[in-house]
């Protein structure tokens, strides 16, 4: 189903805002984390390196309209053809995706999903990745990953 990116760009945003993804494994430091992410995303790329190819979409046919106003007057636009769109994919994207989750696992890091901290939330940081508890959630950092912190308290 072919959706406008508008729409794929306006939910993106609204699902980033509310939570993420990240890797977690309590007690390991936040370095160590980070050094085995790079790690992996090297060994994933050597593995299954970019691999760009163009495709187009197909051409989108609209047909005649005719719309008339209260007055009986009407006007006709005529049937015609939108070109389809050039873009390029990366065909090993989801390849090296897989590949960092799967090394990252091996590596004793498990996925977990958790919500954003609402603003204004007490938290305790530390250099190491926390237990998780009922209120760990995800504070936003400018420019790098999110951290992963439990309410202070």
């Amino acid at each position: 189903m072919y959706r406008p990116l508008s729409t794929l760009l306006a939910t993106a945003l609204l699902t980033a805002c509310v939570s993420d993804t990240v890797y977690h494994a309590p007690g390991v430091s936040i370095a160590a984390r980070d050094a085995a992410f790079a790690q992996c995303q090297a060994q994933a790329l050597r593995q299954y390196p970019v691999r760009n190819e163009t495709r187009t979409r197909p051409p989108t046919f609209i047909p005649a309209t005719e719309t008339c106003d209260a007055a009986g007057v009407c006007t006709r636009t005529e049937a015609y053809w939108e070109p389809g769109e050039t873009y390029i994919v990366d065909v090993n994207r989801d390849f090296r995706r897989t590949a960092t989750q799967g090394c990252m696992g091996n590596a004793g890091f498990s996925r977990v999903s958790l919500p954003f901290c609402e603003e204004g939330t007490a938290v305790t940081y530390s250099t190491t990745i926390p237990t998780l508890s009922g209120g760990t959630c995800l504070l936003r950092q400018r420019g790098a990953e999110p951290l992963i912190v439990n309410p202070a308290g």
